[in-house]
């Protein structure tokens, strides 16, 4: 365990942000802990230079469950004609 995780309770090496774009569309997905040390992915996705767009939480009991959908939306993503910029 790193300094970070011992005193915190966090693992921050594990958490991700990925980010797809195609035209004006942009979706980005964060994979963290919140608070209680519980797994959240966060999908925000909107238009690029307009205030439109939304965010949305979902709960992972495990991290292997939030990496599991994590994958199945990059899929998605890939099907749907988006590019992964980091």
């Amino acid at each position: 365990m790193t300094n970070a995780t011992q005193d915190t309770g966090f693992d921050t090496s594990s958490w991700i942000t990925l980010r797809w774009t195609r035209g004006t569309r942009y979706y980005r997905i964060h994979l963290e802990q919140d608070l209680w040390s519980s797994w959240v992915l966060t999908s925000v996705n909107g238009r690029s230079g307009t205030p439109l767009g939304r965010a949305r939480c979902q709960p992972a009991s495990t991290i292997e469950a939030a990496l599991l959908n994590l994958a199945h939306i990059a899929k998605r993503r890939r099907q749907r004609g988006y590019e992964l910029i980091r």
